[in-house]
């Protein structure tokens, strides 16, 4: 019953990421240029906030964070991979969704579409995802740390402004992405293993 819990709030913490990545991608349409890019990041940490406040599990959340209790070491290790495939089912689901609501509408698919060409086009992913994943970790640790709740806010604005503004990718907003493009393809796997992985090492380090 327990693993049932960790994969439904698993679920909802990709759905969160995936609205925060929705937010980013229409304000990159509605607002394009260097000020409409630093406001579509700052909108996303949406997400982030989502999954602190609510308490939900997010993988890259969490992974930091998996030896600091030794204790319960086997079981964070066996809800790593169900949180996991909980978040890719939400982030994929909610970019399913909006692609079908978007399809029409072709500057958002414009948007989407180069904004998925981006990540697998990268050659620089491996960095990237590092430095997302050390980002995501700061931004947990701010908020379960910081005793004021206005500083706990804006510490997880900023990391999480300062990642997606700078172009690191992270493994769950890229499923939302893939999902809402909709051009799914052998790049898209490599690019996902390679994300998650280097988003792991970037929280762990």
């Amino acid at each position: 019953m327990k693993y049932l819990k960790v994969l439904l709030f698993g679920i909802f913490a990709g759905l969160a990421i995936g609205l925060g990545s929705f937010a980013f991608t229409i304000t990159k349409y509605l607002l394009p240029g260097t000020p409409g890019a630093i406001f579509a990041s700052a909108l996303f940490s949406i997400g982030l906030i989502l999954v602190c406040v609510l308490g939900l599990q997010l993988y890259t959340g969490k992974i930091g964070v998996v030896f600091d209790d030794r204790e319960k070491l086997v079981e964070n290790a066996i809800n790593l991979p169900i949180m996991l495939v909980g978040n890719a089912i939400g982030a994929f689901a909610l970019g399913i969704l909006c692609h079908f609501i978007f399809m029409n509408v072709e500057g958002v698919n414009n948007t989407i579409i180069a904004i998925s060409n981006a990540k697998t086009g990268s050659n620089m992913v491996f960095l990237e995802g590092i430095f997302c994943g050390a980002l995501v970790y700061i931004a947990v640790y701010l908020y379960k740390n910081l005793q004021n709740w206005g500083m706990k806010i804006i510490g997880i604005i900023v990391a999480v402004t300062l990642f997606v503004y700078c172009g690191f990718q992270h493994c769950i907003a890229n499923m939302f992405y893939f999902g809402m493009a909709f051009n799914w393809n052998i790049n898209m796997l490599w690019n996902l293993l390679i994300v998650i992985l280097t988003n792991s090492v970037g929280a762990l380090l």
